[in-house]
């Protein structure tokens, strides 16, 4: 259970917050190509990517084995052999590509070229993650842009479509800022393994580059809401966007680095596509997907807009119960409802 525990928590972030976006992505695709969503496609390609996202994980781990060993941090595959890891590996890949391939042989081919990138980048003999820019590319490249690609294949998108470019940015550049984070964040134990990496030597630029790329996110997330959304039968969601976008854009100006911090931009994307996929599959009748919407980010954003409504509520009642006893002539200030007991309050 102990080696189960630690697995499920190393894997944490991707089962819940990477695989449920991925979902997102399936539905809001469907919306955007008005058609049905296919639940056994649907299943296919959502098992096919956590067991790549598993097998991944693994790989880079086992490459990682005696960097991080070197540098003090825990590595899962110090506690299994290499064969199981191995076979692990290839199990995960091996279902994950018939899952794809018997889908679109088209996708595939987009799935082999994944497993080969998530090699090079990990691999001794090739090892991009070594490389300080070509490093920072190939991983917002495997972990951000191939999946996507993906689903465009499989749904016979156009990729020369301006707003599928644009959306094919959006997640380029999250993912660009998102690997430049955990390298600053993993900045003392990549030091102590002797890993120079595009954060240690660009210091003085990492955060510019990281505001950089969460600009470029912003601006590329709305052209592409705004030219699909242009598209579609219903214009209801239109004035929302705007409107939810300028809201994005005081906060990212005046509280950037918070903004990054927080990762805002995916939380917006997160809170602005599943209101639009939740108007549409109420209109199709197809409740039951509604539960793929419970993303974490979504019930956060509940959860926020409740405590931001109490506090809201809170203000104005004790406003209008100071200025109702200031009608009848009596100034809560100075003459409040109650005294506050001394000996209690300097116990």
């Amino acid at each position: 259970m102990g080696l189960l525990n630690e697995i499920f928590t190393r894997l944490r972030s991707f089962l819940i917050y990477h695989s449920m976006l991925f979902i997102n992505y399936i539905l809001l695709i469907c919306f955007l190509q008005s058609i049905p969503v296919d639940f056994e496609v649907f299943a296919s390609l959502v098992s096919s990517y956590i067991l790549t996202g598993i097998a991944a994980f693994l790989v880079n781990d086992y490459y990682d084995k005696k960097v991080d060993l070197k540098a003090g941090k825990s590595n899962l595959t110090e506690k299994v052999n290499s064969y199981s890891i191995g076979f692990l590996v290839l199990l995960g890949f091996s279902v994950s590509f018939l899952l794809v391939n018997r889908i679109s042989q088209n996708a595939g081919i987009v799935l082999l070229v994944q497993f080969a990138s998530l090699f090079a980048y990990s691999h001794p003999r090739v090892r991009l993650k070594t490389k300080p820019i070509f490093g920072v590319i190939a991983d917002s490249i495997y972990a951000y842009i191939i999946p996507v690609l993906l689903l465009f294949v499989v749904y016979k998108i156009d990729i020369r479509e301006v707003e599928y470019l644009a959306f094919l940015l959006f997640n380029f550049s999250i993912g660009i800022r998102d690997i430049l984070l955990h390298q600053k964040a993993d900045e003392a134990n990549d030091l102590k393994s002797g890993i120079s990496s595009f954060a240690i030597r660009h210091k003085t630029k990492i955060y510019s580059i990281i505001s950089t790329s969460e600009y470029t996110a912003s601006f590329s997330l709305f052209l592409f809401f705004t030219l699909a959304l242009m598209k579609q039968a219903s214009q209801n969601y239109m004035l929302g966007v705007v409107v939810a976008y300028m809201v994005l854009l005081f906060f990212q100006i005046v509280k950037i680095r918070k903004a990054v911090g927080s990762n805002y931009m995916m939380r917006f994307y997160v809170v602005l596509s599943s209101f639009i996929i939740f108007y549409w599959l109420l209109n199709e009748n197809e409740f039951s997907f509604l539960i793929l919407l419970i993303h974490p980010y979504f019930i956060q954003f509940f959860i926020e807009l409740i405590i931001r409504f109490k506090n809201i509520v809170g203000v104005i009642v004790n406003y209008s119960l100071y200025y109702s006893f200031k009608l009848i002539g009596r100034d809560l200030k100075t003459k409040p409802l109650y005294k506050r007991d001394e000996k209690k309050s300097s116990k």
